[in-house]
């Protein structure tokens, strides 16, 4: 089982050029590109420390990426430019 805890996730969007807006439950971050708002968002759970397999195909899901590429994404593998690179391949932004 691949798990990923939510602060190290929340550290990897940042890098990744999401704006954190946070309200009362939830933690919410939306990519800004070029200065503009984009429609690539998610949210990250106060309630959830860790996240599981079925958490991080849903955060894969939102981020428009395979879940090899979102596990590169949290692990500092991915830079912030392969990232929008693969939304543009994606016809995304």
């Amino acid at each position: 089982m691949t798990v990923r805890p939510s602060k190290k996730i929340e550290k990897a969007l940042k890098k990744n050029g999401f704006v954190k807006l946070t309200t009362h439950h939830n933690r919410y971050f939306y990519k800004k590109i070029d200065g503009g708002d984009s429609l690539i968002r998610t949210f990250i759970s106060h309630g959830s420390k860790d996240y599981g397999n079925e958490l991080l195909s849903d955060l894969a899901d939102q981020l428009k990426l395979s879940k090899k590429e979102l596990l590169r994404f949290i692990d500092g593998e991915m830079s912030q430019e392969e990232y929008e690179k693969i939304l543009k391949i994606k016809g995304l932004i």
